[in-house]
């Protein structure tokens, strides 16, 4: 007889009352990995949760505790307190993991009444990419230079697109429309399928780099756009190498690739984009996020204050200045 798989979202007739008191946090986080896994979430997403759940097997006997443990008042300060001398943000990150595996306990019936406030903050200002150091990583090298021309492309979509590492690592070469200047996003965060608009430089530089290293012979259209040197899929590592390669080989100290999000996302902001457009070229689901990146950049609007804000409209009708009194 077949193996049966054991599926991840039990059927409600199944966890009853008698199941809710036995099941352990190991075998509850069980069923929640495999169900992260058929929701398609990425590995680094998966690898996420599983350090979420060695923290919490911590203070529950390596999760051999009964899982209505975490509804008690009191288990959420324990969770905090085992975390050490860690930042709000390193806090809150790990009880994101913990309200996800807590939020699908309750929907399978394993608890009840579970609640996970978070205390949000603004992450901290990022020094993004200075305007000198954009003009030195985006100063196209020779074409022959494969490595070097392919990291070229890729920081010129980041600064085109705002995409995530992610989502350049898994595009494909007929993701790209030259002809109509689109490209396709297939895997994004939010698990949407987007088209972006692609800027001339990098619709000209992207039509160059696939012209040249990216058709012929033995290259399919389904074939990875941003290959390694033997035309595999580049991995994530790989890639964060390379681009960190690229950087200090032109003297830039940053290579951080997650920062060419950053640094499309202030700079939309402060030329003046609107957020609506900005949350779905980077593929929020939600405003917040890119309320956030206002808040994070709006010390860069100082040209903005100066000219519209109600002082500045004010004309100074009375009263000596410092400088009239050293005329006299």
């Amino acid at each position: 007889m077949a193996r049966q798989r054991i599926s991840s979202t039990p059927k409600k007739k199944i966890v009853g009352n008698a199941q809710r008191k036995e099941t352990t946090i190991q075998q509850a986080y069980s069923m929640f990995a495999i169900n992260q896994k058929e929701k398609g979430n990425s590995k680094p997403t998966l690898a996420f949760y599983d350090r979420s759940y060695k923290k919490l097997a911590l203070i529950t006997e390596d999760g051999t505790q009964l899982v209505n443990v975490i509804t008690e008042i009191g288990f959420q300060k324990r969770f905090i307190e085992s975390l050490g001398n860690v930042n709000q943000q390193t806090i809150n990150a790990y009880l994101r993991g913990f309200r996800s595996f807590g939020n699908y306990c309750e929907n399978i019936g394993l608890i009840k009444a579970f609640n996970c406030p978070i205390k949000e903050i603004d992450p901290p200002l990022k020094q993004v990419y200075t305007n000198a150091e954009l003009k030195i990583l985006t100063r196209k090298p020779d074409i022959d230079d494969f490595v070097a021309f392919r990291d070229y492309n890729i920081i010129v979509l980041l600064l085109s697109t705002g995409a995530r590492t992610n989502t350049i690592l898994n595009l494909h070469i007929f993701d790209v429309d030259l002809d109509e200047g689109y490209i396709i996003f297939n895997t994004t965060k939010a698990k949407k399928v987007v088209r972006v608009g692609l800027e001339r430089k990098a619709q000209r530089d992207l039509g160059e780099y696939i012209s040249y290293w990216r058709s012929g012979e033995g290259i399919r259209p389904d074939d990875y756009l941003f290959c390694n040197s033997y035309g595999e899929k580049l991995s994530r590592s790989g890639l964060s190498k390379t681009i960190a390669s690229y950087n200090r080989s032109r003297g830039v100290d940053k290579t951080s690739i997650h920062l060419f999000r950053h640094t499309f996302a202030k700079n939309w902001i402060t030329s003046g984009g609107d957020l609506i457009s900005l949350a779905r070229v980077l593929t929020h689901s939600e405003l917040e996020m890119v309320k956030r990146y206002s808040n994070l950049y709006g010390s860069d609007i100082k040209a903005e204050i100066e000219e519209h804000s109600t002082m500045s409209q004010l004309k100074t009708q009375s009263g000596q200045t410092i400088k009239t009194k050293k005329r006299k």
